[in-house]
Parts: structure tokens; sequence; C-alpha cells
């Protein structure tokens, strides 16, 4: 009998305080795509010229695939690694906002384009090197073994995504958008952390020889996505640097929070703090973690939890 799947859940016994910690986060930073007024963007929106509208919808197309494919596939795929039972909730709730993730994409062309943002997403469908990440994460998710899993997955949230907000990032009109958007790195940065946590523990507990392999694979592999990447920001912005370098720094973190050195260069820029601002690194989690240990995890009500 798998206890996982047949023993109650008792939030008293908690073996890891990173599960309990991260639900807490999580539920804490609960939030839905609805309560955003995204149409209130809309003035703003019909203000840009042609060219920036079609490279934001396009972009936000394929930062939906890759949500789209982490609800589905990729936080699916790392459940069957959970080490306690109170993971596995943590877990359900990350495939759930990886959905409302997914789902905000479409809020975000409803609101700005309506009846045409379907076209963005076909198009993105169809997209070569949209389709070689996802072909590539998905062999992984299928054939891979569980800390393969966890590491395509932390790329999947910052080094295949961050390049890809960039021209909703640096469009400050767009508030509720640029809002919408802020959210998901929020959760992204969350997600990205507590994975890292579990793959550092799986890591230690692998020979010196399976680490050096393992390591060399995770390389090997962010170096094929992450070119992949370049090509697709290359070929659908008429000046990708920038959005690049916001990659190149999502390719970064996801290497740290799987407690590896930064690789890919990255040159400073305001962009790049306001992520940095947003993002979780393992040792500020851990810091995080130790101090709400001594907490009780019972909340006083108020008015205001009541106020749908």
């Amino acid at each position: 009998m798998d206890y996982l799947y047949y023993k109650a859940i008792n939030w008293d016994d908690i073996k890891d305080n990173f599960d309990k910690y991260t639900w807490e986060q999580l539920t804490t930073n609960f939030w839905l795509d609805i309560r955003i007024p995204v149409t209130n963007d809309q003035l703003a929106w019909q203000q840009l010229a042609d060219t920036q509208q079609q490279a934001i919808t396009r972009m936000l197309a394929g930062a939906s695939m890759l949500a789209v494919y982490q609800s589905e596939v990729g936080t699916p795929a790392i459940r069957h690694d959970r080490r306690t039972q109170q993971e596995e909730s943590v877990l359900n709730t990350i495939t759930f906002m990886k959905s409302v993730h997914a789902k905000s994409y479409t809020t975000i062309f409803r609101a700005l384009i309506p009846g045409n943002g379907g076209a963005n997403l076909t198009w993105a469908d169809n997209n070569a090197d949209l389709q070689a990440e996802i072909d590539q994460l998905a062999q992984t998710s299928t054939n891979g073994t569980a800390l393969q899993k966890k590491a395509l997955f932390i790329l999947t949230e910052t080094g295949l995504s961050f390049g890809k907000y960039w021209t909703t990032l640096q469009t400050h009109s767009l508030v509720n958008t640029y809002q919408m958007l802020a959210n998901i790195l929020r959760g992204s940065a969350l997600f990205s952390a507590y994975i890292g946590y579990k793959f550092r523990l799986r890591f230690e507990e692998l020979t010196v020889s399976d680490q050096t392999e393992l390591q060399y694979w995770i390389n090997t592999q962010f170096d094929q996505l992450m070119q992949t990447e370049k090509d697709f920001l290359e070929a659908n912005l008429d000046d990708a640097t920038e959005a690049i370098n916001l990659a190149s720094y999502g390719a970064n973190h996801a290497l740290m929070s799987l407690g590896f050195n930064a690789v890919y260069e990255v040159q400073p820029s305001s962009l790049v703090a306001q992520l940095k601002e947003l993002m979780i690194d393992q040792n500020q989690f851990l810091q995080q973690v130790t101090a709400s240990n001594n907490e009780s995890d019972t909340e006083k009500m108020t008015d205001n939890d009541y106020d749908f």
C-alpha cells in the first residue's frame, strides 16, 4: 500500500519545514487572472505601434505554450519523486497555479485584442523553435530521471520564459498587463526555489561520479535549449539583445537554484534588476524557512477574509 495515497495527511507531523513554508507562501500569494483589470490597458494598447503589438502578443503566446506544458506535463512529471505527503499538496497547488498562469495569457489577449487572441496562440503552435523547445522538454519528462525533470522544470520557469516577457516588461504603459506578469514571476520564483531545494536533497545523495554525470547532462541540455530560445527571440524581435540578456539571467538563476555556478553572460540592466527583486535565491529561502519554523500556522480571521 502506497502511504502517499492511502494515509491521511497530518500537517502537525511535518517531515520537512520547506513543505509547510512553501504551502503557506503559495496560499498567501494566491491570485486569479480575472481579478486584474487588464481591460484598463486598452487605450494604452491602442497607442502602441503595430510592430510593438505583434512582438508583445507573439512573445506572450510563446510563454503561454510553456505555461500549458508546465501545468499538463512538467509539474505532474516531478510528482513521482515526492519525499513527503505535504510535498504532494505543494505540487498540487503549483500545478493549479501553472494552469492559472496559462489562462492569464488568454485573459490578456481577450482584453487587448478581442476576438483575435486565438490567432496568436495558433501562430505559437506552429512555430518551429517553440515546438523544438517543447519536444526537448517532453523527452525528458517522459524518459528522464527525477533530477533531470526537476532541472528542466526550473529552466522552463526562468531561462525559457524571461526573454519572452521583455516586450511587456519594458512597455510601462500596460500597467495591468505588467501586474499580471509580475504575479506570474512571483509564482515562478517560489516554484523554482522550492523545486531547486528538493533537487539539492536528491543530488547530495548521489555518488560523486553520478553528480558529475548529471551536471554535464544539465549543462548540455541548458545550452541546447538556450540556443533554441535565442533563435526564437532573434527571429521574432527587431532587436533581441535585452530579451536574450533576460533569458541568460533566467538560465543562471536556474543553475544557481540547483546549486551550480552561473555560466551565462549577463549585462546589468534595469529589467534584470527588476527580476532580481522578484526572484528568490536558495540562501534567502532557507533563512525565511528557518525564521518561520517557530511561528504558528494558524491565522486570526478578519472581516477582509470574507470580502469576496
